[in-house]
């Protein structure tokens, strides 16, 4: 069976992301189709072997079913030309980064912003990648801004948040640009803010300029003022 140019944007999203929900795909491919679209390709996409179910993602903080999260199948790795295996487990990393990126595209259809430029896994030389970068237009302030973004599940130690930290240090030094992007750790709960602004208050001052960390739930207006 032929693949229409709406497959293959929900082969190379997914792969972009290494998993979506359905929930994901649904807002970014189908949002002018009624609801049971989406889940008739999505499921003709598994019974081909182009893309997996994973499983589905928990709702809420005692972790209900949600949706069904998928990834690359069979097919689709080697449509794509991808390499490695299949995931047995929900990646949740991966599905709040899609919540980030989503957070950004429904604030550019209500015009507050206008993503110019984005990527998921942003190589920043010399050591880090940054999990998402993305560039803005904010058109009623008339200005241009960049970010790396941080995903933060409050799962890594302080050791951890500081190595980072210290990596992107290591390219603001190697930057040869008159604009070193902020660094903006993107977080679910207040607590988990606390804490890494805590860390961040232990930082040299000029380390301390770059990093920012916000809730998900505050990112757009946050960075609308920054």
């Amino acid at each position: 069976m032929e693949l229409t140019q709406r497959d293959y944007e929900a082969l190379k999203l997914t792969h972009t992301f290494s998993q979506l929900a359905s929930t994901h795909l649904t807002e970014m491919l189908f949002a002018d189709r009624s609801h049971s679209v989406p889940d008739k390709v999505l499921g003709r996409l598994v019974r081909l072997g182009y893309l997996s179910r994973v499983g589905r993602r928990a709702t809420g903080e005692r972790g209900g079913a949600g949706a069904f999260v998928y990834q690359l199948g069979r097919a689709g790795r080697l449509l794509l030309g991808v390499e490695g295996r299949l995931s047995p487990n929900v990646n949740n990393h991966a599905l709040m980064i899609a919540d980030t990126y989503l957070e950004l595209r429904r604030a550019e259809k209500k015009g507050v912003l206008a993503v110019t430029a984005w990527e998921v896994e942003r190589l920043v030389p010399p050591s880090i990648r940054a999990d998402l970068y993305v560039a803005l237009d904010f058109a009623h302030d008339h200005r241009s801004s960049a970010y790396f973004l941080e995903i933060d599940l409050s799962t890594e130690q302080p050791a951890r948040i500081r190595e980072k930290v210290a990596g992107y240090w290591r390219a603001v030094e190697m930057s040869t640009a008159d604009y070193f992007p902020y660094v903006v750790f993107v977080v679910k709960h207040q607590v988990r803010k606390n804490e890494l602004a805590r860390i961040f208050r232990q930082l040299p001052e000029e380390q301390q300029e770059m990093m920012r960390v916000f809730r998900i739930r505050e990112l757009i207006p946050e960075l609308t003022r920054l």
